[in-house]
């Protein structure tokens, strides 16, 4: 399997070196398989940001024999700490042994699918945690290979049949733990909703980062699918508008001033764009 290239910073006192490094897709490496493309990569969907599916972090040192506390963290383009992980007490043998250490790293997220930097951080006690290497990390704006695909299938092809999506918002300003109904349209594999103004109103959606899809069962109403999925905003002047409008009319039930709905939408509606990702939720 390819290894990334590590550094280790110029003036580095602690006597520990980062040696080796493989970042790889947590399920491929489970399965046994080669990671595709750059081996050092993570996958985070196909809307190019948010959470990225869980991938492995193999890394190796020699330093020092003795206990050590260790940490990581994803470094964003512009220096930005995107995520950290917990402290951790290793153990090294010795300046003449190199020590292994595997690890499955969950929660990460980032904010695009620009290069971003996996920090290594060791403290012998002594003073504070210090950085003694980095790794590239590439980040694929794919559906992790193989992760639940099908669950994106599944939501897929539900939709195709119903006229209501499930919308769950997190944080204080959501839907307060709760999945609510939501009249939409789809183009290009995506989900359009339509929030404000004379039309319905989906708290914190326009402001949300990340949100959870379900799609029911038209005849028995029970879940088929739940996806999680990355929002962003399609201003009026984007031309993407006006084809998403033209999706939507056809659906709007009860709708009294017809087509001219579309100028009413771009001056008092969000329209919203949800990309379902493969990234599971809740991992």
């Amino acid at each position: 399997m390819t290894r990334g290239p590590t550094h280790t910073p110029e003036g580095d006192q602690l006597d520990v070196r980062l040696t080796n490094v493989y970042v790889a897709d947590a399920k491929l490496v489970a399965d046994g398989l080669v990671q595709p493309e750059d081996a050092m990569a993570v996958f985070v969907g196909r809307a190019g940001r948010g959470r990225v599916a869980p991938f492995t972090v193999q890394r190796s040192y020699t330093g020092a024999g003795g206990w050590y506390t260790e940490s990581m963290a994803l470094l964003a383009p512009n220096g930005d700490v995107a995520w950290r992980g917990p402290a951790k007490a290793i153990t090294l043998r010795g300046s003449n042994k190199i020590d292994t250490f595997t690890e499955e790293v969950h929660g990460a997220a980032v904010a695009s699918d620009d290069d971003h930097e996996l920090v290594f951080l060791i403290s012998d006690g002594r003073s504070g945690l210090d950085e003694v290497g980095r790794v590239p990390l590439a980040v694929l704006d794919e559906d992790p290979p193989g992760a639940t695909a099908p669950d994106t299938a599944v939501l897929d092809e539900a939709l195709k049949k119903s006229t209501v999506v499930w919308i769950e918002v997190p944080g204080a300003d959501g839907t307060d733990g709760r999945s609510v109904p939501a009249w939409y349209g789809t183009l290009d594999g995506r989900v359009y909703v339509l929030t404000g103004g004379s039309e319905q109103h989906l708290p914190g959606l326009a402001e949300a980062d990340q949100v959870l899809l379900s799609a029911r069962s038209k005849e028995l109403q029970s879940l088929v699918a739940r996806v999680e999925a990355s929002t962003r905003i399609v201003p009026g002047s984007d031309p993407l508008f006006a084809r998403v409008v033209s999706v939507l009319l056809p659906r709007r039930l009860n709708l009294r001033d017809g087509d001219a709905a579309a100028e009413r939408w771009r001056k008092e509606c969000t329209l919203v764009e949800l990309t379902p990702t493969g990234v599971p939720a809740g991992v």
